[in-house]
């Protein structure tokens, strides 16, 4: 079967031993799908917008192919290699494709390619049946992606726990969930189980300690990192959005929502501190250490204060989500932070569905309000004032049911139900499971059963605190600005 791919291999004559470099107007030819096909087939190509990166390789010939979003080549490189422009109109699908597909997202028109070669590459695209078509081909790279990640996962649970795997389990959990609740494929989440006793091994062999030894300002994998990685990387202006409560799959959903925003993200897995609360999890992040577990008013002020020392060279500034972030604002900074709490917020407040289906209703939730938020003006408002945008978390979170054991008393606050912590001398809940906490000598964990909480019997509500690989694998985002 002919492949879009080989369609459009053979219509720019890339096998052709000629160089050449091609102005991709569509983004298609940037995307992974391509660039493995081209690599597949033993071409030789370059993806850069960098000038300087096109003159060093254009002056030694040693690639074939440079493919670009540059349209305007300069005359030293066309002189040297053969110039082409990829449109719309080149995309190998039937119908007025310029009009239909022009404002369409690569991605959905990635789908679309593959749904259309699988089932019928003869097809004539039109106003009528492209919306249907699209919702058919989101739905089968849904499919075929929740089967990869599925795939993906059951191979890194047939070898013993170390840190990158429960770094990488994260992220492909996240978006397992995600996916099954975005197109009803939950039968999937079975694995679940496999995955919480993979994660409990690992903590408690003490094998998370090798992750924060290993966690650099260069190669951050623990939070209390973030703000090394971000000095070390000497932007002019930098900007940190702290989402409180983001795990995996609720960046998947803030991803998709920011979809038509022409941005591109390096996304990076982390481990929160241990217990994942915001209590200890995120002081560490703006405090950049994990020397947090002693704070007697850990919160805001705190959080600002220990930011303003971090980047004392820096003018800076610590907002809330409810702030007005203006070009006016933001005027004489250089350095800010931005906490958004409001995946937290609705988590605490979310209704559970009776019908197994988790977070169902807390996506629905979080959509609802991301639609009516400030969001994407403040990520708009912050690229045009020059600022290198991050986004990060502090922890994640799971639905949990009440075990009955009433510990108020012990919680490190009221809200995160997974966790206390106790002396490690104690002689108070020694009926209880006690985990030790990284690099902690005189605290213990308290932790209950599985993805239990320490309250009413059979109450479910999402909760965090334990460690889990949703509540522990954090994301940590680089943005950049595509347009």
């Amino acid at each position: 079967m002919v492949s879009w791919q080989l369609r459009i291999l053979t219509q720019l004559n890339l096998t052709e031993k000629s160089h050449k470099i091609i102005s991709d107007e569509t983004g298609v030819l940037s995307e992974q799908s391509f660039s493995t096909f081209l690599s597949e087939n033993q071409i030789s190509f370059l993806v850069t917008d960098k000038i300087p990166d096109m003159l060093s390789i254009v002056s030694k010939k040693e690639t074939l192919i440079i493919i670009t979003g540059i349209k305007e080549i300069p005359d030293f490189i066309t002189n040297k290699y053969e110039h082409r422009i990829f449109t719309f109109a080149d995309i190998p699908l039937n119908g007025q494709i310029q009009s239909l597909l022009g404002n369409q997202p690569v991605n959905a028109i990635i789908q679309l390619l593959d749904y259309c070669y699988k089932n019928d590459p003869h097809i004539v695209l039109s106003q009528a049946n492209l919306p249907e078509l699209l919702l058919k081909s989101a739905q089968n790279a849904a499919h075929s992606r929740i089967e990869e990640i599925v795939s993906k996962i059951h191979s890194i649970l047939s070898d013993e726990p170390e840190y990158k795997a429960v770094l990488q389990l994260g992220k492909l959990l996240g978006e397992l969930i995600y996916l099954s609740h975005k197109h009803n494929r939950n039968h999937y989440l079975d694995i679940i189980p496999a995955i919480d006793n993979y994660s409990e091994k690992f903590v408690r062999d003490g094998k998370m300690n090798d992750a924060f030894f290993a966690s650099l300002s260069e190669n951050p994998i623990t939070v209390d990192k973030i703000l090394h990685n971000i000095k070390s990387e000497k932007k002019e202006k930098s900007a940190l959005l702290c989402f409180d409560c983001m795990g995996w799959a609720e960046w998947f959903l803030l991803k998709d929502f920011l979809q038509e925003m022409n941005l591109s993200f390096e996304e990076t897995e982390l481990f929160a501190l241990l217990p994942t609360v915001t209590s200890i999890s995120r002081p560490a992040i703006f405090q950049g250490s994990t020397d947090v577990y002693n704070i007697k008013t850990p919160g805001k002020a705190y959080e600002e204060k220990t930011f303003e020392s971090f980047f004392s060279e820096k003018e800076t500034k610590y907002f809330i989500g409810t702030d007005a972030i203006t070009d006016d604002s933001l005027l004489g900074y250089d350095c800010i932070s931005l906490l958004f709490t409001f995946f937290d917020d609705i988590a605490h407040a979310a209704q559970i569905p009776e019908n197994g289906l988790g977070k169902l209703l807390y996506f629905d939730a979080i959509n609802s309000y991301l639609k009516n938020s400030n969001i994407k003006q403040v990520i708009e408002t912050l690229l045009d004032n020059g600022f290198a945008l991050y986004f990060c978390s502090d922890h994640g979170s799971i639905v949990a049911t009440g075990n009955g054991q009433r510990i108020e008393k012990y919680l490190i606050d009221n809200f995160a139900k997974r966790a206390c912590i106790i002396p490690a001398t104690s002689s108070e809940l020694t009926e209880l499971r006690k985990v030790n906490i990284p690099f902690v000598s005189d605290k213990v964990m308290i932790l209950p059963e599985g993805r239990e909480m320490f309250t009413y019997k059979g109450k479910q509500e999402i909760n965090h605190g334990g460690i889990t690989v949703e509540e522990m694998v954090v994301p940590y985002i680089k943005i950049k600005n595509n347009g």
